[in-house]
């Protein structure tokens, strides 16, 4: 058990006999009353999002889970393989599980694969990744503060800096999909 206010995100909590993933945390102290933590959660297995309030001294029921740096392999329909890099044990994640780290996941990568119980419940995305820009409108010179839409080499679509040019590699935060710089 773990007291609301020291959860943090990405925990794994059981509630009603189902995993959620803690995607967003927020501690409300209003001038009068309790604090409470706000919640904004994804069921493990369904993917559903939904969000709860915990008392701030409220007992959270939290999972041990294990992480294991495994490669991915290939992607077959809806679902993802990854191999464990020491026992070579293949383990599969369907899209729903990835959720939006689908847009991040490259063929070769070594990524950290969430467990529970032997079975694979998620991955975990380094803050930052690079990526390469396959579509993008030409490079403008001379106007700044504004964006234009960039397509990364693994689908997602962000807004870029109309300097930008297809072909070039940008870091994006993997947690918001934002561009942060050119990569180096």
């Amino acid at each position: 058990m773990t007291v609301a206010t020291q959860l943090k995100r990405g925990n794994i909590i059981t509630m009603d006999g189902e995993l959620y993933r803690i995607t967003k945390l927020t501690h409300i102290t209003p001038g009068k009353g309790n604090a409470v933590v706000q919640s904004d959660m994804r069921n493990v297995k369904t993917g559903v999002k939904t969000n709860k309030r915990f008392r701030s001294s409220e007992d959270v029921e939290t999972v041990i889970v294990r992480t294991r740096q495994m490669q991915y392999l290939y992607q077959e329909g809806e679902v993802f393989h990854f191999m464990d890099q020491e026992t070579f044990e293949q383990y599969e994640l369907n899209d729903e599980l990835l959720s939006d780290a689908i847009h991040y996941i490259q063929p070769e990568n070594v990524y950290d694969v969430t467990l529970y119980e032997e079975s694979a419940i998620g991955i975990e995305l380094p803050q930052k990744m690079t990526l390469k820009i396959t579509e993008t409108d030409p490079a403008e010179k001379g106007v700044q503060g504004k964006t234009k839409q960039a397509t990364l080499e693994t689908g997602l679509v962000t807004k870029v800096p109309l300097f930008i040019e297809e072909g070039e590699s940008i870091v994006i935060n993997t947690e918001n999909g934002d561009y942060i710089e050119r990569a180096k």
